[in-house]
């Protein structure tokens, strides 16, 4: 079913009730703006399946009181982008979620599982990946992009039922019910100019320099949110970089940087500036502190690299994706003795303590025909 109008939303809502979870997807277009155009939302349950015309002439606020419901599952595969989009463009946050890529996860599936790859599994049919790549804002709609976006969420259901069987097989209902919460949260999609200032990878970064980039990340996002468009529109992380790395005095010092070219000139240019003199004059005491690299040396590689085994070996016998149970941060992190989420929950029962055991010398790793094992120190 395809809704193009309040009313028809309205009454496929009743006729769908209160089932204890709903199958959702959504279809959007974030190639050109800021925010995703968000032009389809899929739900389905049992027999009762629709595509959500967003881009039509529709108030979509009983479908945003149905899903406030927190009794009824919403599930998602993949789920922070459309988490996202639902939050940016409604406020709406959802509880409870299941996101069936990180159950997969948890079942042993390996890293990040493909949607597709889990409906083959589980119902042996095959995704035709042929209307992935379309644009959703187009209309009318082709009669086959509307099957692919309805095996979004028909399949979803299967899948999901599935994996709830499989993980409450292994008795892994409290791990996923860990993971799912977070889900639930917003705080993450608020901006943090210091986690963009880190996909960056600068080096050798002083806190006069650290306050110089947050300064000019907040400023290329705060212009793409009133713009629209993708923040690479605004300013390359290249021209970003060199600006930190070889601070701009004046307009002549700004036409030198890379991917700045004609706009060193305009507001642009003079904004970049403005940013920049803001954090040389900004007190010492009040820059972003900066991480003492010297303790990077403190990271025993020999500790990461037998680390590394102990969580292979924990994975394979316990079928469970290491990327979901441990990254190379958190790694790095436990041989420095700091707090990770190593430290409590499910991941310290599986992993965190026995690492902690290694690290501390009371059990070490054999290797015999190829297959490690674990010896307890007596």
């Amino acid at each position: 079913m395809l809704i193009k109008n309040t009313q028809d939303l309205a009454s496929f809502l009743h006729t769908m009730g209160t089932p204890p979870y709903v199958a959702l997807d959504t279809e959007f277009l974030s190639e050109k703006t800021y925010f995703p155009q968000l032009c389809l939302i899929q739900l389905a349950h049992g027999e009762d399946v629709a595509v959500i015309d967003t881009l039509a002439d529709i108030d979509l606020e009983p479908l945003i009181q149905f899903l406030m419901d927190p009794k009824m599952v919403k599930v998602f595969h993949s789920a922070e982008q459309d988490l996202v989009i639902l939050w940016n463009d409604y406020k709406l946050s959802l509880s409870p979620v299941f996101d069936t890529q990180i159950a997969a996860m948890v079942c042993g599936f390996g890293d990040q599982v493909s949607y597709a790859q889990l409906v083959k599994t589980f119902t042996r049919n095959r995704i035709d990946k042929s209307s992935q790549i379309v644009d959703w804002s187009k209309r009318p709609l082709l009669e086959r992009h509307l099957e692919y976006a309805i095996a979004d969420v028909t399949h979803l259901c299967k899948v999901y039922e599935r994996l709830t069987s499989e993980i409450d097989k292994r008795d892994r209902v409290s791990w996923v019910a860990e993971e799912m919460k977070a889900l639930s949260g917003t705080k993450r999609f608020e901006f943090n100019p210091e986690s963009q200032a880190k996909k960056l990878k600068l080096r050798n970064m002083t806190p006069r320099r650290m306050a110089m980039l947050h300064g000019l990340v907040t400023w290329r996002e705060d212009r793409a949110k009133i713009q629209n468009i993708p923040r690479g529109w605004v300013i390359k992380d290249l021209a970003l970089r060199d600006l930190v790395s070889n601070p701009p005095e004046h307009i002549n010092d700004l036409k030198r940087v890379r991917g700045i070219g004609g706009n060193a000139q305009g507001r642009t240019g003079q904004e970049i500036l403005n940013s920049i003199h803001k954090a040389k004059q900004l007190p010492l005491s009040e820059c972003p502190q900066v991480k003492d690299s010297s303790k990077d040396e403190e990271i025993n590689g020999n500790a990461i690299v037998l680390l590394r085994a102990l969580l292979t070996h924990v994975c394979e016998k316990n079928n469970v994706a290491p990327k979901l149970v441990a990254s190379k941060s958190d790694l790095e992190q436990i041989t420095l003795g700091l707090e990770t989420r190593l430290s409590g929950g499910w991941r310290y029962d599986l992993f965190g303590k026995l690492a902690e055991e290694l690290l501390e010398g009371d059990i070490s790793l054999t290797l015999s025909h190829g297959k490690i094992g674990i010896v307890k120190r007596t």
